[in-house]
């Protein structure tokens, strides 16, 4: 391992007539005073282009482990090397060595990525090539992905293919093997179908499990005109995940919910199950002028006994003043069956630009919940208030109040949140955001993937720096 490390490392530094030289860096500390914690978190891509040819490395600092995140920190390094590659390219064919990231259509077969709000990182680590011509593409792997705390486990073997007939249909096909597994999982398959036109596109892909008798799949339909967009989605998911030995999962296939930037619509959200779920989610958009927009979406997920575990009904308007304001109004209405509550939420969120670098934001954000078991009810309410200096600062206050602790077996520690965040750009590469007060505990989701983030007490500083 320590002879590997030093090669890439060495092969990346040891020639300064690469043609490109790339460094990003990532860096968070945090002071969780609740907790009594000081956690420093950092990332260090480096990466050299010359020609045909592309090798980095990536260093990551965990110290120590969040142990909100790796509750297991014993099995996480504090600084470890845990991404390194070499790859070639030479006109439409690539070869990599190393570890890399991929995905086989829409991920029911293969999807590893890397979002770090989620501290998910499942790149896999072995060898790579592809190839693709005017009517055809090809992928084939093998490697080890990672779980979270950077262990590796069963070799997977995966291959994906496309062909494009005529100018816009294209039947595309997956598999992917993994061996020594401890479990019936060995091998998943996948057949595709994609078609456009001038209104509009369908997709839709079939998953066969080795381990499993049933057949799960996505489906899209996407139509557009001048003035509105529709899609549709459709899934059925039945004994689909692939886990290697240590439950990292191979796949990750479209969750069907919509995704929300707002803190409340994300109080209660649905994390996806690709063992038992089945359902729809359906939006339109509608653009009467260019300065108005009508969204509205709906999305229902079932288990296969027909039980509702999430469904959501969501509106939203968008008013624009000429480059002067914007006014978005947000009304939704959820049902989670994991907490077994409904949610309504209405959101105001205006800008206003006071000249052409100065520019004032405001977002209320109101969440009524009603548990349905004992029938109790309360309300949370958010409030931001932001001033832009562009291109050089943002400073936000944001305070959240409940009244949850007044119901009857609820204890909480406080009922009111507040906190300053700012955010300072140094220039287009680097960046400064430091946070102080106090944050309630919610959920980060993107994708039907979601990380519990409990209450916050202290102040963080990251810093972003590219060269």
């Amino acid at each position: 391992m320590r002879f590997r490390s030093f090669f890439f490392f060495w092969l990346i530094l040891y020639s300064t007539a690469f043609s490109q030289l790339t460094l990003k860096n990532q860096f968070k500390f945090s002071r969780w005073k609740n907790y009594d914690l000081k956690i420093v978190e950092n990332w260090t891509d480096i990466a050299y282009q010359k020609s045909n040819w592309e090798a980095g490395i990536r260093f990551e600092i965990n110290r120590p482990p969040d142990p909100f995140v790796f509750q297991q920190d014993s099995l996480l390094k504090n600084y470890e090397l845990t991404y390194r590659y070499i790859e070639f390219t030479h006109e439409n064919f690539s070869a990599t060595v190393g570890n890399f990231y991929e995905i086989f259509g829409r991920g029911l077969v293969l999807r590893s990525y890397e979002d770090r709000n989620l501290r998910v990182d499942t790149n896999i680590e072995g060898a790579r090539v592809k190839q693709s011509g005017d009517n055809y593409q090809l992928k084939a792997l093998a490697g080890r992905m990672r779980d979270k705390y950077n262990r590796r486990d069963n070799w997977i073997f995966g291959i994906d293919g496309e062909l494009s007939f005529y100018e816009n249909l294209i039947l595309g096909a997956s598999a992917l093997r993994q061996t020594n597994s401890i479990s019936s999982s060995n091998a998943l398959y996948s057949l595709r179908l994609q078609n456009n036109w001038d209104w509009g596109e369908v997709y839709a892909e079939i998953a066969k499990p080795e381990w499993y008798n049933k057949v799960s799949f996505y489906n899209s339909w996407n139509f557009y005109s001048e003035k509105w967009t529709a899609a549709i989605e459709f899934k059925n998911y039945d004994h689909l995940a692939f886990v290697n030995n240590y439950g990292t999962e191979y796949n990750a296939a479209p969750s069907l919910t919509r995704q929300h930037a707002y803190t409340l619509l994300n109080r209660h959200p649905h994390a996806l199950d690709m063992n038992d779920e089945k359902g729809y989610q359906l939006e339109l958009t509608y653009i009467p002028q260019a300065d108005w927009e009508l969204t509205v979406n709906h999305s229902l997920t079932l288990n296969h006994d027909d039980k509702q575990i999430f469904k959501e009904f969501y509106a939203e308007i968008f008013k624009e003043w000429e480059n002067r304001a914007q006014l978005r109004l947000i009304g939704a209405w959820s049902y989670d069956l994991a907490t077994n509550t409904k949610n309504i939420i209405p959101i105001t969120d205006i800008y206003y630009n006071l000249n052409e670098r100065n520019q004032l934001h405001f977002s209320y954000q109101h969440q009524h919940v009603i548990n349905n078991l004992d029938k109790s009810e309360y309300d949370n309410d958010l409030l931001l208030a932001e001033i832009t200096h562009s291109p050089l600062f943002t400073f936000a206050i944001v305070g959240e109040i409940t009244n949850q602790d007044q119901l009857r077996n609820v204890t909480l520690a406080r009922n009111k949140w507040l906190y300053f965040q700012t955010t300072v750009q140094f220039s287009s590469s680097h960046q400064m955001t430091i946070m102080y007060g106090a944050r309630q505990a919610g959920f980060i989701c993107v994708g039907g993937i979601c990380r519990y983030v409990p209450e916050f007490e202290g102040w963080e500083i990251s810093f972003l720096n590219r060269f």
